[in-house]
């Protein structure tokens, strides 16, 4: 029986080998995958056949050929395959692949940058057999895959002409059953190893083009799952796909394969999306992200139907917390015994060049909480970007009882230095509010704020912008209370400085009713003239201050005048001093009052606003405040120094 069976094989083996010789085989294969693919196939390192324990085809240096528009000749080499086949489809002369075993893959997947792919596949039929009716004998070449095994496997993505993304598959089973084919693989992203396990399509599918391929897939690695269920398009709808992802973060070293700015996402990470690719356009809907606790809602579409890829998002949140996205601040310059750094400093600022992309994102939040800032509330702001210019338009948010309305315009020309437009509006803002948020509060009680700014700069370093910067800045707050004790406690500050100013000698101790504050800065080409456009009241009391404050060089020079209001009956000799000089680095500034001598003070100094230099007058306190306008002039001088500042812009309409 023994003799008998391998006498069958034998007659088997010389059968094949007879009616199909290794090259005949070979040319064979060679045809029918050029039939079912219109690619050129070859086999250059020879083929052999083994009987037991199946018939297998064996070849080496097997090559599928490229697409005619493709950046190479071959789509997919391999090193070594083995194929079983049927053997009584192959004595009937037809080619019926059951298993394939391939090692050592290098595979090119590409687009030619305009709707076209290199996996869509033409079979190549002849008009003649076109025209023959097909007989009900005839049977059409197909790929029978009962399993795949692979191993060594490296597979590119080309999108036009963008640099090609790489994986290696470290190993691949895949086998048939009846919803198609149970995949099992271990693959590497760079350093990231992931595991993929899942339900896909029948391979048949995608050479016949006839169906979409389904999958159903859940990927692992070390601090990310993500799952996706879908399908792909095939043949003419080959770029195609639509599929229900979702994605688990907690570790940021599954984005490191993305870039070094990628990896630093704080964690944990979720995503939940409908995405949908058509054509040169990638959708997703319902989208769901949520970054470290801080989520969005909305939808979002990249366009690459142009040389410029284009983004356009609409994103919604009920709250945002970004002090636990950045980083806490460490700088420590107030630090006792450290000298004061300068405030604008030269380092490069962190844009250089407009995105790679057009932007359109729209953001509405509820609540929005920035680092060192007061809580905002209805956020609302349009991001868009063309080449050479980003725009900030239709910011809007409400802050300290107050409303902010503002844009921004950053221009990057090539070999030009960057040039930024700022224009914003604040309108009555608590200023206790604001000492409360950015000062610990206790230092005033009431009164409301006004700030709007109008500025344009240029430079690559905040040092440039500052001494570029033109335009004005003017700020008015009124009805403030100064806490008794306050301005003893916080001498070393210039505001509180100025304000002891105010207080007449011997009242020290009581609170002090500010009637109104004033702050204009003229600004053109980083300087400031100052000709009595900073004033303040109090009931018995005005002060102006005339001089010039210089970002350029970052110093200051302001005489401050106090004088005692008619009718009231003070005696001009009740006052604390009757003049004062600020004068020296804006970081670091000299005081003298009057004939008495030099007060050094290591005060709090800047200009603030956009420029950073106006907390040097209204330091962790007033940013803004309500405008004095109709007072008597002989008697305001708050109502003087605003009216030589110009109207502020009018708010910009809210684009559609």
């Amino acid at each position: 029986m023994l003799a008998g069976i391998g006498l069958v094989i034998g007659v088997i083996y010389v059968a094949i080998v007879v009616a199909f010789p290794p090259a005949r085989l070979a040319v064979l294969l060679a045809n029918q995958v050029k039939a079912a693919t219109g690619r050129d196939f070859r086999i250059d390192g020879g083929l052999s056949i083994r009987v037991l324990p199946s018939i297998s085809i064996r070849a080496r240096d097997v090559v599928l050929g490229n697409a005619a528009w493709g950046s190479r000749v071959e789509m997919v080499t391999v090193r070594s395959a083995s194929i079983d086949v049927s053997p009584g489809a192959l004595l009937e002369g037809e080619l019926r692949i059951l298993r394939i075993e391939v090692e050592g893959v290098d595979a090119l997947l590409e687009s030619d940058g305009a709707g076209r792919y290199n996996w869509q596949f033409t079979p190549a039929t002849s008009p003649a057999a076109d025209a023959r009716p097909a007989s009900a004998d005839s049977k059409a070449p197909r790929f029978e895959l009962k399993r795949v095994v692979a191993s060594d496997v490296r597979v590119a993505y080309r999108a036009g002409k963008a640099a090609p993304l790489a994986l290696t598959i470290e190993s691949l089973d895949l086998r048939s059953n009846d919803s198609g084919s149970e995949v099992a693989l271990a693959l590497a992203f760079g350093k990231q190893h992931w595991k993929v396990e899942g339900q896909v399509g029948e391979g048949v599918h995608l050479v016949e083009g006839k169906e979409d391929w389904p999958f159903d897939l859940r990927l692992a690695s070390d601090g990310a799952k993500v799952t996706a269920k879908g399908t792909v398009g095939t043949g003419e709808r080959a770029g195609t796909a639509a599929a229900d992802v979702s994605a688990e973060l907690t570790s940021a070293a599954a984005l490191a394969p993305l870039g070094a700015s990628a990896a630093r996402v704080p964690m944990p990470l979720t995503l939940r999306a409908r995405v949908q690719h058509t054509g040169r356009e990638l959708r997703a809907d319902s989208l769901h992200l949520s970054v470290a606790g801080q989520s969005l809602d909305g939808r979002m579409t990249v366009n690459t139907t142009k040389s410029r890829p284009r983004v356009g998002a609409t994103l919604t949140s009920k709250s945002i917390d970004l002090t636990k996205l950045v980083p806490a601040s460490t700088s420590k310059t107030g630090e006792p015994g450290k000298a004061p750094a300068p405030r604008f400093e030269d380092a490069p600022l962190m844009f250089t060049a407009v995105p790679e992309v057009d932007l359109d994102i729209d953001l509405k939040t509820e609540a929005l909480r920035l680092p060192e800032t007061p809580p905002l509330s209805a956020v609302h702001a349009r991001l868009s970007s063309i080449p050479g210019r980003v725009v900030l338009e239709d910011v809007e948010f409400g802050v300290a009882g107050g409303r902010v309305r503002g844009r921004g315009n950053l221009q990057l020309a090539a070999g030009a230095s960057p040039r930024l437009d700022v224009v914003f509006d604040a309108k009555s803002l608590s200023v206790e509010a604001l000492d409360a948020a950015m000062a610990g509060g206790g230092h005033f009680h009431g009164g409301r704020l006004n700030l709007s700014a109008n500025l344009a700069m240029a430079g690559s370093t905040p040092k440039q912008l500052a001494a570029t910067a033109s335009g004005n800045v003017l700020l008015a707050a009124s009805d403030a209370t100064l806490s008794s004790g306050t301005a003893a406690t916080l001498d070393r500050n210039v505001l509180m400085t100025i304000l002891k100013l105010l207080i007449p000698k011997g009242s020290a101790d009581r609170s002090l009713p500010v009637q109104c504050m004033v702050v204009h800065l003229p600004l053109r080409q980083g300087v400031a003239p100052i000709d009595r456009s900073i004033a303040a009241e109090t009931r018995e009391v005005a002060l102006v201050a005339s001089g010039v404050i210089n970002l350029v060089d970052q110093t200051l020079r302001l005489e401050l005048r106090p004088s005692v209001k008619k009718g009231l009956g003070l005696n001009p000799a009740n006052l604390a001093t009757d003049f004062m000089e600020i004068s020296g680095p804006l970081h670091n500034p000299h005081m003298g009052v009057g004939a008495k001598g030099a007060v050094r003070g290591a005060a709090k100094v800047g200009v603030g606003v956009a420029t950073g230099g106006l907390s040097l007058l209204v330091p962790s306190v007033v940013g803004a405040t309500k405008e004095v306008v109709g007072a008597p002039k002989d008697v305001s001088v708050c109502a003087q120094a605003a009216a030589r500042a110009p109207a502020p812009p009018a708010p910009r309409a809210k684009s559609k």
